[in-house]
């Protein structure tokens, strides 16, 4: 990448900024972030009763990709606060087109669910080249660690034409091309669905975690 966050940055800025606790023995904790696709997404935005959008603040601070730029997004009590700071509230009509425009540039929709609460009240639009989290993950080998997700993506070796169409959009390097050949990397996938619209012979399909795509 042209410019990285620094282990330095990244604990000056947001490690540093997390506060310890301690943790009894044999007690278990969730503390994932929730990767979500279209359908999940959509469903969050339209149960929210207040939804405002902002720039992301990673690509604008790193500048390793750009377009487009406000695909972060808040709802309910988190989006009442940014509109106290000068937010702009949009309708669920915008949220969804600006949803669609960062699913197609190949972003990964990324929810953050606070302490207290039981559903997301922050979604970022992502990239492995300028994102805190995302990119943070990816370098140092704790996707698995730090994000989840209820679905994931498939690979019909019948369809595929092994053109590598997905392999650029996938930000977590499940899938790649060997002697020509597409390699489907089941274990790193989390489920984001960028991958789908971009495959031209319809091999990738999004099934449950568990559930075998029909």
């Amino acid at each position: 990448m042209k410019k990285d966050w620094t282990r330095e940055e990244l604990e000056e800025k947001f490690i540093g900024k997390m506060m310890a606790v301690t943790i009894p023995v044999n007690v278990t904790i969730e503390g994932k972030h929730r990767i979500v696709e279209m359908a999940e997404l959509e469903k969050i935005l339209r149960d929210a009763e207040v939804i405002t959008q902002s720039e992301c603040y990673c690509r604008e601070t790193m500048g390793n990709c750009i377009e487009p730029m406000d695909g972060c997004l808040s709802v309910d009590d988190a989006a009442r606060e940014d509109i106290k700071a000068g937010a702009k509230e949009i309708s669920l009509e915008e949220a969804l087109e600006a949803m669609e425009r960062t699913s197609e540039a190949g972003l990964v929709h990324l929810a953050y669910v606070f302490e207290g609460k039981g559903e997301p009240e922050v979604i970022c639009s992502c990239c492995s080249c300028c994102c805190h989290s995302l990119g943070a993950a990816v370098r140092f080998g704790y996707l698995g660690h730090v994000f989840e997700s209820c679905f994931i993506a498939s690979h019909d070796v019948e369809k595929c034409q092994n053109c590598g169409a997905c392999v650029g959009r996938c930000q977590f390097g499940a899938r790649e091309l060997v002697d020509d050949k597409l390699v489907f990397h089941r274990d790193k996938c989390f489920g984001c669905g960028v991958c789908v619209k971009t495959c031209p012979a319809s091999a990738i399909e999004m099934a449950k975690r568990g559930i075998p795509p029909s």
